[in-house]
């Protein structure tokens, strides 16, 4: 769980020049509420600073005291603190602390925030409220919408519904799908903007995207991985996920590369959808039989492409997808990785209710991943309960109540 905030000076509480008064007391809000939800704040510079008024000088430490408390405040050059955007600048306060870097964020403007932050391996938020100076990041307009990322996407879950942990077999999902289920009667409204989101390009991909890159980074996975990528549409004409540019974002702050194209949709797909209407089903070839790998992905949105495979022996992938019914999707990409080498760890938004999860048992021998294959059926599967991957069963509750208070978000009274 989130522990602390590294704050940087400069372009974020405070410019150099005249001090906005207004923008000053509700940035000293956002810190008052990072407090009071246990959230330490500490500040981090090159250079101290000095407050002028009235003809009367004193240190701005002096005065954010004033109004908050004691504090930490590090400057480069002093007391063993080195310079950022070294490394060891973030890391001698983590050790200070105590902190391990997936509860920490860091929270500045300039492009040396960023490379302070990802020279660290922590999750950039970038605050613009003094103006835009560096592109990266998660970006945030006021000290309200930092306060609300904190409150709802930061701490509202603090671990998975569903997680599937056998061997090289992970995978990992926010909360349970469905729309209709009376027992899961919480679910509806999130699971309704699940969908509309992923599958129609309506709903809030800010709020997926940036709740699902929270989780991953606050649950130790960024740490694990080498590449971050989706799972693609149905067509080979999809378009990207709906949630690249924060998969992007995730990828760039943490040192991870987003591969959008990694995994080919080189042929449709029935939709699972459109057979169940018909009365008919779809299984693992309807993924296997359409996909292959990309030996050239591009690095990250709009980037280069790769000159070699990055996906290959030691290495491992973060495989994202909106809804996991029964793990087709997923196990089209373990098996194609696999053939190239890779180890996955496959994270879903949802889990569709009371869908048991078939992993390809036993693995498919050496094949070429870079080209289209025909695998004959009937697969081979082992059968995982859905029941028994269930790790909280409050989870519905806390992302409904995430889900409501993100989007009628107001601060607390008496902060």
């Amino acid at each position: 769980m989130l522990e602390g905030a590294i704050f940087s000076l400069h372009d974020v509480l405070v410019t150099k020049g005249t001090i906005n008064a207004p923008l000053f007391e509700e940035t000293l809000r956002l810190l008052r509420y990072l407090k009071a939800r246990g959230v330490e704040p500490v500040f981090i510079g090159n250079h101290d600073w000095t407050v002028t008024s009235s003809g009367q000088s004193k240190p701005f430490r002096t005065l954010l005291e004033e109004r908050l408390g004691p504090i930490s405040y590090y400057i480069g050059g002093q007391n063993g603190m080195p310079y950022k955007p070294r490394a060891d600048s973030t890391a001698h306060i983590l050790s200070e602390k105590g902190w391990q870097r997936n509860e920490v964020l860091y929270i500045g403007n300039t492009t040396d925030d960023m490379k302070t932050a990802a020279n660290g391996g922590l999750l950039f938020v970038n605050v613009m409220w003094h103006g835009v100076a560096s592109p990266y990041g998660f970006q945030f307009n006021s000290p309200r919408d930092v306060a609300r990322f904190v409150d709802c996407l930061c701490l509202g879950l603090d671990g998975w519904f569903w997680a599937l942990e056998q061997g090289d077999l992970r995978v990992y999902a926010l909360a349970p799908f469905t729309t209709l289920s009376p027992r899961y009667a919480q679910a509806h409204a999130y699971s309704e903007n699940a969908k509309a989101t992923s599958k129609h390009g309506a709903g809030d991909a800010n709020f997926w995207g940036r709740l699902l890159a929270a989780r991953i980074y606050f649950s130790g996975l960024a740490d694990e991985i080498d590449y971050i990528t989706a799972y693609p549409g149905h067509a080979p004409t999809s378009n990207e996920t709906v949630i690249s540019e924060a998969l992007n974002i995730l990828g760039q702050s943490l040192r991870k590369s987003y591969l959008p194209d990694l995994i080919i949709r080189h042929t449709k797909a029935v939709k699972s959808q459109t057979a169940r209407a018909s009365g008919g089903s779809v299984g693992l070839d309807n993924q296997l039989n359409t996909i292959r790998l990309n030996p050239a992905p591009i690095r990250g949105v709009g980037g280069k492409p790769y000159k070699s495979p990055p996906a290959r022996g030691g290495k491992r992938v973060l495989v994202i997808d909106d809804i996991c019914t029964e793990g087709n999707s997923f196990e089209g990409a373990r098996a194609y990785l696999r053939a190239a080498g890779a180890q996955t760890i496959c994270v879903s938004w949802l889990k569709t209710i009371n869908k048991d999860y078939r992993a390809v048992s036993p693995a498919f021998g050496p094949f070429n991943p870079y080209i289209a294959q025909t695998f004959p059926t009937p697969i081979a599967t082992t059968t995982h309960w859905y029941s028994n991957a269930i790790c909280s069963h409050g989870a519905p509750t806390d992302l409904a109540d995430v889900y409501n208070r993100y989007f009628s978000w107001a601060w607390p009274a008496g902060i």
